[in-house]
């Protein structure tokens, strides 16, 4: 805390079943003997786009030739910077979190974007940014591809927006954009870019119940998902000519569901520039902040820069007018599922729908089984401490034990102190106590984070290398406690899946190794190789990675039932000394390619071409995190760090391709 032509989702994924590269993954070839298949991973490069959306790289009209940011004056130009050796004028850029440079027809360089949001320049092709979470597939052979991808500026907008290439993902051209979270803002800080995400498209044989089959898309809630019980959005599929998204709303935010009333009257300014007003409620609590909400028909955005559980802060109106709220107005959030979709059920906690596992035995003839992710927000954090104590200690009061259990009567728990990461072992369990604990050292403060079994427990100084983590003991140092797992299940009308279990071999959720992986992402590819078993194509990350969002590596695993997995088998990676962005700093030019995904490698799709290699389309960020602050210093190397400029492009969410070519080893021909 995220795509689709009628039948693309099916056949593009049966159309890769003839030849796979893979990692030493044993195969028969074509005349039956024994093989080895493996492939070699071709050099990436940054996939550009026409005729779509605003785009991090085009730069800003208004400033001319160049601009000034932080004292320091670049380039303002429209281009791919790999293509030209300038650093561009880019949305995000160090020391300026936000708002984004150029994407209001106004902005007068000190934080004020006004005016209208501002499209792709009539005839540029420019770097496919801020896109990711690509689903690809094609009809064709890979000639011509098809793809649904996330659109997602920085704290700003998300939408679904889809587009075409002939060339094998060097150039896209957009055909269509549907359920925008915020239409038409300029943003001032002031809301965020979770909107509807992760999107996934499939045929099924009976959609709904109407006995006709159907194309369907689903989304993630992106403010609400990965809790228990929360599901997918299902949108049905009605294309038209070049548009996969014909006929979906073209603005349908998505919220957390909240509702409350003002507690006191107040007159809201219009937005996004000033500093806003504080709105009183009743409570806070299932509402998204930063965020927005409506009163009486009126969209509220406020910031979250000092809100309280029963105030909203920085708030502003995007009516031109502003708005007057009386004691007692509803205050709504906007729902989880919006009223014109449907929703899943089967699935647990689905973060998305990695692929169609095609042929999949375990499922009944007829249905549709897919490999999905398990997702659990803050899952090894379940309680925290309600009172200040001093390690050793006896008992350790906390909120609730209910998610604890003893195990041969005791318990491992870990707490944060100013010494690093303590771990503590308890031999009892009250409603609202551990008893009988022995271990640790130094002071635990109130309302600190209890890392329960399993928990990731990354020191922050192996963190903050990567500029991961927070030097915050009472979070664990911000060492990120989601549960990441796939599953299976099948369905037959779209809606209703029957989960199937989990699988084995991908990741292990409470690993704290180096060599195996806890978090796996929820974008993949799953085909069938030339023996009849399945190939996945799936990011995964460490523990010391930091982040569920499994971005250290895209890797390969095989299957011969689809529930147990080989060892994942790296593709591609993260660089974690940011080399390339490094010596960009020092020598200036281009940006080395590896730039662009050194901090973040992830969410794979892969088509299949006639010439028997393999189109992967990935998505990159050059660090991690999309701004990091001027004047940090991030890397593994301590003999070449990496120093962030000021006016630094922050090169996320980019869309990369690259080839795999596949050759057999050892096969009797």
């Amino acid at each position: 805390m995220s795509r689709r032509l009628a039948t693309a989702g099916v056949v593009g994924v049966a159309a890769l079943a003839c030849v796979i590269g893979t990692n030493s993954a044993s195969a028969h070839d074509r005349d039956g003997g024994d093989g080895t298949l493996t492939y070699s991973v071709g050099t990436p490069q940054v996939d550009k786009v026409s005729g779509g959306p605003w785009t991090l790289s085009q730069g800003d009209a208004s400033y001319g030739s160049t601009i000034t940011v932080d004292g320091v004056t670049y380039p303002n130009v429209a281009v791919d910077p790999s293509g030209t050796g300038s650093v561009p004028a880019q949305s995000g850029v160090t020391g300026t979190p936000g708002p984004l440079t150029g994407y209001c027809s106004q902005d007068n360089g000190t934080g004020a974007a006004t005016g209208s949001v501002v499209r792709e320049p009539a005839g540029a092709k420019l770097a496919m940014q801020p896109y990711y979470f690509p689903y690809v597939t094609s009809t064709d052979g890979g000639r011509t591809l098809i793809g649904y991808f996330d659109y997602r500026p920085k704290d700003t907008d998300e939408a679904v927006v889809t587009a075409v290439s002939h060339d094998r993902g060097k150039t896209w051209y957009y055909t269509g954009e549907a359920l925008e979270q915020n239409a038409g803002l300029c943003a001032d800080g002031n809301t965020n870019d979770d909107g509807q995400g992760h999107a996934f498209a499939m045929s099924v044989p009976d959609y709904n119940g109407t006995g006709k089959a159907g194309e369907v898309l689903y989304t993630l809630s992106r403010p609400s998902g990965d809790n228990i019980g929360v599901n997918l959005i299902v949108h049905k599929l009605t294309p038209k000519g070049d548009d996969p998204l014909a006929g979906l709303p073209a603005t349908e935010p998505v919220g957390m569901g909240g509702s409350t009333t003002a507690a006191a009257a107040v007159t809201v300014p219009a937005g996004p520039t000033g500093d806003g007003v504080t709105i009183s409620v009743g409570s806070t609590a299932n509402f998204e902040q930063p965020g927005h909400f409506n009163v009486d028909g009126h969209i509220v955005d406020c910031n979250d820069a000092s809100a309280t559980s029963t105030e909203f802060t920085g708030c502003t109106t995007r009516d031109s007018k502003g708005v007057t709220i009386s004691a007692g107005d509803a205050v709504t959030a906007d729902s989880v599922i919006p009223a014109d979709a449907g929703q899943t059920s089967g699935l647990v906690s689905p973060d998305g729908i990695i692929s169609v596992l095609r042929h999949y035995k375990g499922a009944p003839k007829g249905s549709v089984a897919v490999l999905y992710t398990e997702k659990i927000v803050d899952y090894y954090t379940p309680t925290t401490t309600t009172a200040a104590v001093t390690l050793p200690t006896a008992t350790i009061p906390v909120a609730d034990t209910s998610a604890l259990t003893l195990s041969n009567g005791s318990v491992e728990v870990y707490l944060g102190t100013s010494g690093g990461i303590q771990d503590v072992t308890c031999t009892g369990l009250t409603a609202t106590s551990l008893t009988g604990c022995t271990g640790g050292a130094g002071s635990v403060a109130a309302g600190s984070d209890l890392g329960a079994p399993g928990a990731a427990i990354t020191p922050y100084a192996q963190l903050k290398l990567t500029g991961e983590g927070k030097n915050k003991a009472k979070t664990l140092y911000g060492n990120n406690e989601d549960y990441t797992v796939a599953r299976v299940a099948y369905t037959y009308d779209g809606l209703h899946f029957t989960d199937l279990g989990q699988v084995s071999g991908l990741n292990d959720p409470t690993s704290n190794s180096s060599t195996t992986l806890r978090w796996i992402g929820s974008r993949g590819t799953v085909i069938t190789n030339p023996d009849g078993s399945y190939g996945l194509f799936l990011s995964g990350a460490y523990a010391a990675d930091g982040d569920s969002d499994a971005f250290n590596q895209i890797f390969y695993s095989s299957s011969k039932d689809g529930i147990h997995w080989s060892s994942p088998e790296k593709l591609i990676g993260t660089d974690y000394t940011f080399s390339a962005l490094q010596q960009q700093t020092v020598n200036g030019g281009a940006l080395g390619i590896t730039g662009y995904y050194s901090g973040r490698v992830y969410d794979p799709t892969v088509v299949q071409n006639g010439d028997g290699t393999l189109t992967m389309l990935f998505a990159g960020y050059s660090t991690p995190k999309p701004l990091p602050a001027t004047g940090s210093t991030v890397g593994t190397d301590a003999n070449a760090l990496y120093t962030v400029p000021a006016a630094q492009a922050a090169e996320y969410r980019s869309i990369l391709s690259v080839t795999l070519t596949p050759s057999w080893t050892g096969a009797n021909r």
